[in-house]
């Protein structure tokens, strides 16, 4: 448990850039990231605005699937994001299998009209869904733009599916 609890807060102090100068500092990896971080992860935490959820044991993909599902169901706003967390299993997702099913949830969810965007981080420890409101997301675009977040972030296919397509889905909301 605390194993977890230890991965959750490195995460999230990487996620903001809160301590140190390299990832080292924050994931145990000697990888120095020179690009921008999130300006709106530091507020969201230092608020209480990031819910986790661990999810103990699972024994097959539904399991984890079952959990974000039901995030997704639940999403109210009373948090801006939603870390649904477990240790990795390979045998039961690997990076291609989170990948389809975030991208498949994102575009079921649009359909459906929610307002909802998944985004995913799966490494050998520990296998992460975020969820989080769409258009916050693609409103903070503009900002995070300007900050240089982008740069190094994503490859241009990448920055096409992920921030130009949050904005496409965007407009089948209407919002």
């Amino acid at each position: 448990m605390s194993h977890v609890l230890d991965f959750l807060e490195d995460f999230t102090n990487d996620w903001v850039n809160w301590l140190g100068e390299t990832d080292k500092d924050h994931i145990g990896t000697d990888t120095v990231y020179e690009g921008a971080r999130c300006p709106f992860a530091k507020k969201a935490r230092d608020e209480g605005r990031i819910k986790y959820v661990k999810v103990y044991d699972y024994f097959r993909a539904y399991d984890y699937w079952e959990v974000v599902s039901k995030e997704c169901d639940e999403f109210d706003d009373t948090y801006d994001v939603v870390l649904v967390v477990a240790k990795s299993n390979a045998s039961h997702i690997n990076p291609d299998m989170i990948g389809g099913g975030v991208d498949g949830l994102n575009t079921f969810l649009n359909q459906k009209g929610k307002d909802i965007w998944l985004l995913c981080k799966i490494d050998e420890m520990y296998t992460i869904v975020m969820v989080q409101r769409l258009t916050a997301l693609d409103n903070a675009k503009k900002q995070l733009e300007s900050k240089g977040y982008y740069v190094g972030h994503y490859s241009e296919q990448q920055m096409d599916k992920v921030v130009d397509g949050r904005a496409r889905y965007r407009e089948k909301l209407g919002k």
